[in-house]
């Protein structure tokens, strides 16, 4: 009876699972608090000098960090919160002074023996993107964070899907879903986005540690500022299992077919170009383009450590300069906890945007970090963090480079040492 109540597998991409290994079955909500010193290299604004340059600026000052994590189960409700936000203020250059909110919420219920209910959603603000967990790139739930955001401006967002599971038996189940999402940027010069999604899978489970199963994605996306739209459809197959207790992987691999309407610059034949004065017009398109949909994550966890590795190869609304792209993305991170009182942390990723509706050049950026955190008695925590991140446009027609140097002091109950990474 509990295997046809409860999948129990390794995690499905497709239905934006998260691996649950060794995980308890129940973790207390967990918050904390802190202050630290901030070192920030080539901040700036969407803006130009007086020279037409990017005013690049460094900046120092302090920021106070704070957070709430965990999760609680109960007899048919399981609930998982991770909530995080920080407040900074720079000497002298107070003009980027910013604060900083996320906030996300996943909810699962079992009404009934066979159907499973899962909530999800996410909102929050940000001026610096490198703000946002960088876990969005190993835990994809199709909620369309923003990413690779290039000035620091401020971002608005938020996100729910909700998806219902049949059981059908021990081994099969089907998932339909849908969700909705918004991108709002203050500058005017920045797009944003309205997303509408619709999804369904069928899964099953061929043995007691693997899964296989098919799945069909539409998304809809509208753009300010823009004329036009975007659509687009994808159909893949999915792959999970677990090769040990500690060993996971999941992959989906697929394909998208990314249709719609936009603007695009046209000729004008030379004689009446001498009369109007214009060389080029301008004319509506429908656009037929391909693109793959690939994802896999392998993770590792033990006890005392945990490891990831994902790859993304999809369609993405863009970051505010470029609309519906392809985006590759990979990204690595490694977190132990194994000596006494010590928390290390290390991850790195890459992301590259391909414009399917703009004649743009590629848009690179890449980056990593380390953090420690150590205990030092009665909630007390010392933490450090150094991350370096790099921003190129069309193999350097533009190129940006951003380093980020914290240290401080954080409060949070608890005898293990705090994991912020």
């Amino acid at each position: 009876m509990a295997q046809t109540t409860e999948y129990g597998g390794p995690a499905i991409l497709s239905r934006g699972e998260m691996p649950s290994l060794n995980a308890p079955a129940s973790i207390s909500f967990r918050p904390f608090i802190g202050i630290s010193g901030i070192y920030d290299t080539s901040l700036f604004p969407v803006a130009v000098t007086s020279t037409g340059q990017v005013p690049f600026t460094d900046g120092y000052g302090e920021e106070l960090n704070y957070g709430l994590s965990g999760s609680q189960v109960w007899q048919r409700t399981t609930l998982s919160l991770d909530f995080r936000g920080d407040l900074r203020h720079y000497s002298p250059q107070s003009y980027y002074d910013s604060s900083d909110d996320f906030l996300a919420l996943t909810l699962t219920n079992t009404p009934a023996r066979h159907l499973k209910f899962t909530l999800r959603s996410q909102a929050g603000t940000y001026s610096q993107n490198s703000f946002l967990p960088n876990y969005e790139y190993l835990y994809p739930t199709y909620l369309q964070t923003p990413q690779n955001d290039i000035y620091d401006n401020r971002v608005i967002f938020g996100s729910a899907a909700g998806d219902l599971t049949y059981q059908k038996s021990a081994r099969l189940s089907f998932n339909i879903g849908g969700e909705g999402d918004l991108v709002r940027r203050r500058s005017t010069a920045l797009y944003g986005v309205t997303e509408a999604a619709a999804r369904g899978d069928v899964q099953y489970r061929i043995t007691r540690h693997s899964t296989i199963g098919a799945d069909y994605h539409y998304m809809h996306f509208d753009f300010t500022r823009g004329f036009g739209y975007s659509n687009i459809q994808s159909v893949g197959v999915d792959y999970s299992t677990q090769f040990t207790r500690q060993l996971q992987l999941s992959a989906h691999i697929g394909g998208a077919r990314v249709t719609g309407l936009n603007l695009v610059d046209i000729p004008i034949d030379p004689a009446i170009a001498a009369i109007i004065g214009q060389t080029f017009g301008v004319q509506t398109a429908h656009p037929l383009q391909y693109a793959p949909d690939i994802m896999a994550r392998l993770t590792y966890s033990q006890r005392h450590s945990t490891f990831s590795v994902g790859y993304l190869n999809t369609v993405s609304p863009g970051n505010g300069i470029y609309l519906t792209s392809k985006m590759q993305s990979g990204t690595g991170s490694y977190s132990y906890t194994g000596i006494r009182n010590w928390n290390f942390g290390l991850d790195s990723y890459y992301s590259r945007l391909d414009a399917l509706v703009q004649t743009l050049g590629a848009y690179d950026s890449y980056g990593g970090g380390m953090g420690v955190t150590r205990t030092l008695g009665k909630g007390l925590h010392a933490v450090m963090r150094f991350d370096a991140l790099r921003y190129q446009i069309a193999n350097n027609f533009f190129a940006h480079n951003e380093y980020r140097v914290s240290v401080g002091l954080n409060w949070s109950p608890g005898e293990v040492p705090l994991a912020l990474w």
